[in-house]
């Protein structure tokens, strides 16, 4: 029994010892939450909409062939679609941030109306409709710098490498 009273103690002196050691304790500093990064990091656009008008008369036709014959295109205006995405990434938060993107792009619309052949003289030798839907992609790479000049705003300096198929 003595041994049992003698051990309560003893442990009872090293926990007030433990209470008592070292000093008060001050409250920590904490450190400011970091500031908000715009416009750093990967990027994204979708783009969409429509084409309204489509004229390739100018390019294209008539169409002058040998020995005098010609061909015609009176074209039917048809409203098309056109979509692309965007993806890419800006480096770091200086006065110069190196940017990557990539851009791909679509391009469709229906054309067509009717062709007319004619010989030299302009007698029509055929006459038909044509209808057909043409569509067009691009693929551009870009390496960009944005270029911060305080409180002229941002530019983008770069060059790119555009595909077309």
């Amino acid at each position: 029994m003595k041994n049992s009273s003698v051990l309560a103690s003893f442990l009872a002196g090293l926990v007030t010892v433990s209470l008592q050691a070292g000093e008060p304790v001050a409250y920590k500093q904490v450190a400011p939450p970091p500031p908000q990064l715009y416009g750093v990091g990967f990027y994204g656009a979708i783009d969409m909409g429509a084409n309204v008008y489509q004229n390739l008369r100018d390019s294209i036709f008539p169409l002058k062939g040998p020995f005098g014959f010609s061909l015609d295109l009176d074209q039917e205006h048809d409203v098309g679609i056109f979509g692309g995405i965007k993806l890419g990434y800006v480096f770091g938060t200086g006065v110069v941030r190196p940017t990557v993107e990539g851009d791909f792009f679509y391009n469709g619309f229906n054309f067509g109306g009717d062709l007319t052949l004619r010989d030299p003289v302009g007698d029509v030798l055929r006459q038909t409709n044509v209808n057909t839907w043409l569509n067009s992609g691009a693929f551009m790479a870009n390496d960009l710098s944005d270029v911060s000049f305080g409180d002229l705003g941002q530019h983008l300096v770069g060059a790119g490498i555009r595909f077309h198929f």
